[in-house]
């Protein structure tokens, strides 16, 4: 499964990414579907393991995040 970050700014999802990519962590920036409707118009998708990973790096580094969504069967579902 796989979870999607989006966020207010495109400033801020380039942060995120080259935070989260500094940790060893997968991830991809992607356009937002139509389905989301969300500030910048990308977001940031890793593996579902490691959602509170993911968390705290941005917390820890004071990144806005707009909403987090599981991705699940081609549907997003809040979190």
């Amino acid at each position: 499964m796989e979870i999607v970050f989006t966020f207010p700014s495109t400033h801020a999802v380039i942060a995120a990414e080259q935070n989260v990519l500094s940790a060893k962590i997968k991830a991809k920036v992607r356009p937002i579907p139509t389905v989301i409707r969300a500030g910048c118009g990308l977001m940031l998708c890793v593996d579902a393991q490691e959602k509170s990973n993911v968390e705290k790096i941005l917390a820890d580094k004071n990144i806005p995040v707009d909403g987090v969504y599981s991705v699940q069967d081609g549907n997003y579902i809040p979190f």
